[in-house]
Formats: C-alpha cells, sequence, structure tokens
C-alpha cells in the first residue's frame, strides 16, 4: 500500500513542478497519457510476440531432439522488461521517423 503512496505523492509533484516551474499545460496531459498507453500496448505486443517464438522454438526443440527442453526460462520476469523496452525504442524510432517526414 505504501508503494501506491509513493508513486501518487511523486506524481502529484512531477505534475505540480511541471505546471508551476516548467510551464507545461494541463491540458496537454491526456495526450501524454494517450501517448504512453500506446507505448505500452506495443511493449505488450512484443512480448506476447517474442514469448509466442520463445515457446515455439522450446517446442521445435523438444519436436525435432525428442529431449526435454523446458518452458520455466519463459516463466522469468526479465522477458516483459525487455520486450517493454523492445517495445518502447521501436515507437521512438517510429515516431522520428514521421517527425523528419512532417519537417
Amino acid at each position: 500500500m505504501a508503494a501506491y503512496l509513493i508513486v501518487a505523492l511523486t506524481s502529484l509533484l512531477a505534475y505540480l513542478f511541471a505546471v508551476k516551474r516548467l510551464g507545461r499545460r494541463p491540458s496537454d496531459l491526456p495526450g501524454a497519457l494517450a501517448r504512453i498507453a500506446d507505448a505500452v500496448g506495443t511493449g505488450l505486443v512484443f512480448a506476447l510476440v517474442n514469448l509466442a517464438a520463445a515457446g515455439g522454438l522450446v517446442l521445435g526443440l523438444r519436436a525435432l531432439t525428442g529431449r526435454f527442453v523446458s518452458l520455466y526460462p519463459l516463466d522469468d520476469g526479465v522477458w516483459l522488461v525487455v520486450s517493454m523496452l523492445q517495445g518502447w525504442l521501436w515507437r521512438l524510432w517510429r515516431d522520428s521517423r514521421s517527425s523528419q517526414v512532417a519537417s
């Protein structure tokens, strides 16, 4: 429960700092939330594709070699972290391309 309170407090402080010190408009916040939701969705798509590909590889190795290959390494949380970073990088790359085309 304390973690949620800390996140809420730091979010409030970041909001106040951005509005008061950096001159950001509160009306820009929904657009930023939409962009982060888009980036998270892209990361989740990469996570699903990565896990499906890894699972297919494991099952393929089992079928080809006749030996047991464990699916347990796919249970590691690092898959999600790396996939989210992969998705966010892809989004930044795609967005930088579209801003270059627009200018």
